[in-house]
C-alpha cells in the first residue's frame, strides 16, 4: 500500500544512465523519468501527504513535498545537460544519491509511522486513493 519506489528503480537509474551514450538515448531515459516520477509524485502529493498532516506528520509532509521539487530541479538540469554526457552522467549520480535517501526517509521511517496512525479502513482508502490518482497519468 505505501509503497514508493523500489531501490532497484535507483539501479534503473544508474544502469540507464551509464547506457546513454548519446544525447538521443539520454532525452530518451529522462522521458522516462519524468513521466514515472510525475506520476509518483502526483500519487503522493494528493494521497499520501494529505493523509500524513491529517494525522499529525504535519512537517514531515511538507518536507516531503519541498524535496519532490528538487527532484523537479534535478530534471530541469538535467534536460539542460543532455548534450553534455559527463556533466549528465555526475548530474544523474547525484540525483540518484538524493532520491536513494529521499526513499529511504519515506520507507523507513515515515511511511511506517502513518501505517501506524491509520485504521485498517483509513489504509484500504488510502491505497484506493492513490491508485486513483495513479490513473490520472496511467
Amino acid at each position: 500500500m505505501l509503497v514508493g519506489f523500489p531501490l532497484s528503480f535507483c539501479s534503473s537509474i544508474q544502469i540507464g544512465g551509464a547506457l546513454c551514450t548519446t544525447s538521443t538515448k539520454r532525452l530518451i531515459l529522462l522521458a522516462q523519468l519524468k513521466h514515472a516520477l510525475g506520476k509518483h509524485a502526483l500519487e503522493e502529493e494528493n494521497a499520501i501527504y494529505p493523509a500524513m498532516r491529517q494525522h499529525g506528520l504535519l512537517a514531515e509532509s511538507y518536507t516531503l513535498h519541498a524535496e519532490h521539487g528538487y527532484v523537479k530541479q534535478y530534471l530541469y538540469k538535467l534536460t539542460d545537460l543532455v548534450k553534455d554526457n559527463d556533466a549528465f552522467q555526475l548530474k544523474l549520480a547525484n540525483f540518484r544519491r538524493d532520491i536513494e535517501t529521499h526513499m529511504r526517509d519515506k520507507e523507513h521511517d515515515l511511511f511506517p509511522r502513518l501505517k501506524l496512525a491509520l485504521e485498517k479502513a483509513d489504509g484500504d482508502y488510502l491505497a484506493r486513493r492513490m491508485n486513483q490518482e495513479g490513473l490520472k497519468l496511467a
